[in-house]
């Protein structure tokens, strides 16, 4: 039976991580990938370069992430998903902080390990007490026909559309195999083991097939590509049937559904997940904060309260960058409320005016500012490191090695900005780099190390008048005196909306190729569009649809 099961999981998915090419697979490409934390020396494509014209992209078989398998998994066997748990190591991280970009997801040997686990525990809980009601001729009539139903049902759930013949034959086999030495239910455990390790489950098929010179990719590769780009898991029956009726052949129906979809619990997960993985604010549910009491009761609603203001500026509002940037409210829970100084909202986590002064926008949400502090203080470092890197696309200098670990400031003689000119803007070897982002930084610090705003700094006043450099840090595009002021200068310039369509783009189609998403991204440039809006017209690119030849 191992050898059997190595024939049809493993050997392949080894065969589909290293590339390759024959009738179905075309390589993969794209510039040097890192293996681990934000992978690559090679910086690849600027995503805030606006190409005016939508191109085509590769043709890809793109890794599911952990989470789409988990997801994938549960909803095949909704009857059985309490009774196994899934181990996978986490997945790597773009240069962007993404987690699904597909020059990085490979199956190496210690994945293939997980797989193979994952694939022996869900048939466990298949073959187990669900069985009955999973398959009811497993009580009646336990043989190779009854068997031939499961794989009919779950094997299409699995892999995206109906086995064919020869796959059939194979996988029957197998059950044949495990069935005769050890009963029905073991051969069920193998037959789904053997499903869940194979490269149709694991992979995502991008690919196509070949018309007049380009890749049109299958009804059931348009079906797969919107479920997990919007949901984050496989396709329902309901969307694959929509396709194989050839409901999914224009753009205009791909952009419906990819809205439809946006529009339900899965994808409204999804929207929160590029928001997390674009703005970290989720990092904050495991830091600490030595000096501030109570601050674990109220991290994870922090992170909520960020979650409930993205959900009402980006899906109830239908709003754009210039609006997350710049919304005059909140959604806090009462602890918050009190937590900040704010009026009581109406009730958990409503929309709740910000009194005037204390910050507008995503920039203000406690979470993000908690995120890119130190445990003990305010950093204008990382804050202003989070503006360059996430909303202007700049390129964060690294670290050099020698640099020592900067000291705390010290309480009543210095505030944290006085320290941190002090060390990075009066020292040569520091200045050259902290130029670049420590003045965007101070535009912060009136917003202490677990986001609560405030007027003195260890009993000093707090200085927030500053600058946003340029490209060329000698340039000053506006001045500023507060978080306010900052978020609106961000909001009037144009590079920020360049830098965020640039990712969006890349999050939803998993790798960062440039000029995949430029139809509707000069309507969002220009205010006239919002993010679900941008979100959806995605599918409707010619990319989504067709690949270019490799």
């Amino acid at each position: 039976m191992r050898r059997l099961l190595g024939v049809i999981g493993l050997v392949t998915l080894a065969a589909c991580s290293g590339g390759g090419s024959d009738d179905n697979r075309s390589p993969q490409s794209g510039g040097t990938a890192g293996t681990s934390g934000t992978g690559g020396s090679d910086p690849g494509p600027d995503p805030s370069s606006v190409c005016g014209q939508s191109k085509l992209g590769l043709p890809r078989l793109r890794r599911l992430t952990r989470d789409e398998l988990q997801r994938t998994l549960e909803d095949a066997f909704p009857e059985a998903k309490s009774a196994w748990t899934l181990k996978l190591s986490a997945d790597p991280l773009s240069k962007h902080g993404f987690d699904n970009d597909a020059t990085l997801l490979i199956v190496s040997n210690q994945t293939a390990g997980e797989l193979d686990q994952a694939g022996k525990a869900a048939g466990a809980a298949v073959s187990g007490a669900a069985l009955a009601t999973m398959l009811p001729c497993s009580a009646s009539a336990p043989d190779a026909t009854c068997a031939g139903q499961f794989l009919d049902k779950y094997g299409k759930r699995l892999f995206r559309r109906a086995l064919t013949a020869d796959e059939k034959t194979k996988y029957l086999a197998l059950f044949t195999q495990a069935s005769t030495a050890k009963g029905f239910p073991a051969g069920i455990a193998w037959l789904t083991r053997a499903l869940v390790q194979s490269p149709h489950v694991v992979y995502r098929r991008e690919i196509g097939t070949a018309q007049n010179g380009t890749y049109q990719l299958t009804p059931a590769e348009l079906a797969t590509e919107l479920a997990y780009d919007y949901t984050g898991t496989a396709p329902s029956e309901a969307l694959l049937a929509k396709a194989e009726a050839g409901q999914l052949a224009t753009p205009e129906a791909l952009e419906a559904t990819a809205r439809e979809l946006l529009m339900t619990e899965a994808g409204l997960r999804t929207v929160e997940r590029f928001f997390d993985s674009w703005l970290h604010y989720g990092r904050t549910s495991s830091v600490t904060k030595a000096n501030v009491s109570n601050f674990e009761t109220l991290r994870d609603e922090m992170v909520a309260e960020t979650r409930r203001f993205i959900g009402e500026v980006v899906i109830t509002q239908n709003g754009g960058l210039n609006e997350l940037l710049t919304a005059s409210f909140t959604t806090p829970s009462a602890n918050l409320a009190t937590f900040y100084g704010f009026p009581a909202p109406a009730s958990a986590f409503a929309v709740t005016p910000r009194p005037a002064g204390r910050g507008i926008g995503i920039l203000a949400q406690g979470a993000l500012l908690a995120a890119q502090s130190g445990p003990k203080a305010s950093s204008p470092t990382k804050r202003g490191v989070l503006v360059m890197d996430r909303l202007l696309c700049r390129v964060v200098p690294p670290v050099p090695p020698t640099v020592p670990k900067l000291s705390e400031p010290m309480p009543g003689q210095f505030t944290t900005r006085q320290h941190y000119e002090e060390i990075h803007l009066n020292d040569a070897s520091c200045k050259g780099c902290h130029v670049r982002f420590d003045p965007i930084g101070f535009g912060f610090e009136h917003f202490d190390e677990a986001g609560r705003y405030r007027e003195l700094d260890g009993g000093l006043p707090i200085n927030s008048v500053s600058h946003m450099p340029g490209v060329n840090p000698a340039d000053h595009l506006f001045e500023f005196t507060s978080q306010e002021e900052l978020a609106q200068g961000l909001a009037a310039q144009k590079a920020p909306y360049e830098c965020t369509t640039g990712l969006v783009s890349t999050y939803v189609n998993g790798v960062a190729e440039a000029c995949l998403g430029e139809t509707k991204r000069g309507a969002f440039i220009d205010r006239q569009v919002g993010f679900v809006d941008y979100l959806a017209s995605l599918a409707a690119e010619p990319h989504f649809r067709q690949r270019r030849s490799p």
